[in-house]
């Protein structure tokens, strides 16, 4: 709503009211409401000028962050289990099960994500059933 000079508002609020048809504080609440009422007009305005924010898909970070783990797996061994643990991270119940078996440092740089179902229903679904804490993939849901 484009802004009006003071003169014009206010003789279009006098034209619209009869002075003798108002008690003064009938016309001070009539005036607020009408100030009120432009007000919200112009705040109402400008947010919908505002772009919504959009958030990515959740299968399109799904597929990233394997694309990028990926491309990290072949640069070099992942971190183990162990080192992950202690920088802070925590680890999904898949990962854990693999930290706590008797196996090798090899065994445990390997991203099992990989063969995950969390992975693949994260990549094809936008909101995957899946629900284990500390999953990454359940992370990337979008809520």
């Amino acid at each position: 709503m484009p802004e009006q000079p003071d003169d014009l508002f206010f003789e279009k609020l006098a034209s619209e009211t009869e002075p003798s048809a108002c008690a003064p504080e009938q016309l001070k609440a009539r005036i607020f409401q009408s100030i009120d009422a432009q007000q919200e007009d112009t705040i109402m305005g400008q947010v919908a000028l505002e772009p919504a924010i959009e958030r990515a898909p959740s299968r399109l970070k799904s597929r990233i962050y394997s694309a990028l783990i990926t491309a990290q797996q072949e640069s070099g061994p992942l971190r183990s289990l162990s080192e992950t643990v202690v920088e802070g991270r925590q680890l999904c119940v898949f990962e854990q099960l693999v930290q706590i078996a008797p196996l090798g440092q090899t065994a445990n740089s390997i991203f099992y994500c990989r063969v995950c179902h969390a992975r693949i229903l994260a990549e094809y679904f936008e909101n995957p059933p899946i629900y284990w804490p500390h999953c990454p993939y359940v992370q990337m849901k979008n809520r």
